[in-house]
């Protein structure tokens, strides 16, 4: 695939990240916008280089980028506000959109755990046509608070051993997050779920071991969005290790099926 390294601008700061283009291709192309995790990059998110490969070998376009306070994008993970993020992500619809080689109404999403909460949360739109959802957290107001107490200290643990929790990539600064990030949580799991209802053509994916979203929020979604839709619950942690592969079929002939 052919790549090109671009920036554009959101919520005030300026987010790098890069178009992934097949070798060769005519006219106006499909196009896929890939949303990193929370603790995760362009680059190091689980499934996300692959699936940018695949796409391109199939006649897509991938759009991926650093959200804000990740990678090479502004701010570090305490600055991270879940506002910030959904503008992030709507900002990155619009600016793709105007690329000369982008078909502006054969939009498609994807997006890993809190990436997957913004395929979630972003308003049904006339160009995003389908979307693929991984291990998603639609129950961030209600459990992120506890679940993360429990997460900081396994997540320290490990990191004294040279280790990470599966799924977890190389986030910028302290593993914490500031008081502007649970702010934006509040009112957030009402506002998913009434998105939710809007939604149609959503595959989504979710791993029984998790460590970090329990699989519940996998079916919560598939229970609410409307058909087309599919689901699928993979035997392994948040990593999707040992089953990438089958993830990776899925999510192409998902976006085969509902873009080309």
């Amino acid at each position: 695939m052919k790549v090109k390294k671009i920036k554009f601008r959101s919520a005030g700061y300026e987010l790098v990240g890069e178009i992934d283009f097949p070798n060769t291709f005519r006219g106006k192309l499909p196009t896929v916008i890939l949303f990193h995790g929370l603790t995760n990059t362009r680059e190091d998110c689980p499934l996300i280089s692959e699936t940018a490969e695949a796409l391109t070998q199939n006649g897509f376009i991938a759009f991926r980028f650093d959200f804000f306070g990740s990678g090479e994008s502004p701010g570090q993970l305490k600055d991270k506000q879940m506002d910030i993020l959904e503008q992030n992500a709507e900002d990155a619809i619009d600016f793709i959109s105007k690329n000369k080689n982008v078909d502006k109404n054969r939009i498609g999403l994807w997006g890993r755990s809190i990436g997957g909460t913004l395929v979630c949360s972003v308003p049904p739109n006339s160009k995003t046509k389908a979307r693929v959802t991984l291990s998603p957290t639609i129950k961030l107001e209600k459990e992120f608070k506890e679940i993360f107490k429990r997460l900081r200290k396994k997540e320290l643990a490990l990191e004294k051993l040279g280790k990470k929790l599966p799924g977890t990539g190389k986030y910028k600064g302290k593993y914490e997050f500031g008081k502007g990030w649970f702010d934006s949580l509040k009112g957030l799991d009402k506002k998913i779920l009434d998105n939710l209802k809007k939604l149609k053509r959503v595959l989504v994916l979710g791993t029984a071991l998790d460590q970090k979203v329990t699989p519940d929020n996998a079916c919560m979604v598939v229970n609410t969005v409307k058909e087309p839709k599919r689901i699928m619950i993979y035997m392994t942690d948040h990593d999707y290790a040992g089953f990438k592969d089958e993830a990776l079929e899925e999510t192409i002939n998902w976006f085969k099926t509902y873009l080309k």
